[in-house]
């Protein structure tokens, strides 16, 4: 179910807990993606990191990849949406809110989304959480 207004009081009340602030070599993405989507009824990414995550939604049947064109419009609707990006390592995820489309001179018009890691914000286009261009999953019980 579609719902705006939890998806923006799931990523601000997961956004604001302490222990998520960054720290050299510690960041929280993965426990931040799973508190929000634990909060709005997905309870399937305990535990994991951001590379097992990507692995998961690239093969949940919950889960259905989505252009990057796409992703604003339907966060504005209240769909779910996950953006991540597997790297040797660590990779990361974050969460694409409901906002205004910004323009990024990397790849041109970004989704708004709200971000834990080495710099948390909420609202910045998508361009400043990734180096390079992340898959973006959208729920289907909010799709």
């Amino acid at each position: 179910m579609k719902d705006r207004l939890g998806l923006l009081d799931a990523i601000h009340l997961a956004f604001n807990h302490p222990e998520y602030a960054p720290a050299v070599g510690v960041t929280h993405c993965n426990q931040y993606v799973n508190e929000v989507c634990t909060t709005y009824g997905f309870k399937d990414l305990d535990g994991k990191v951001a590379n097992e995550i990507c692995d998961l939604l690239a093969t949940h049947p919950q889960w259905v990849e989505i252009s990057l064109e796409r992703c604003q419009e339907l966060a504005n609707e209240g769909t779910l949406i996950i953006a991540g990006i597997k790297e040797e390592g660590h990779g990361h995820v974050n969460i694409i809110c409901p906002g205004k489309p910004k323009t990024s001179g990397r790849w041109g018009v970004v989704p708004s989304c709200a971000n834990v890691g080495k710099e948390n914000f909420i609202g910045k286009g998508l361009n400043w959480a990734f180096n390079d261009l992340p898959k973006c999953w959208a729920w289907k019980q909010t799709f």
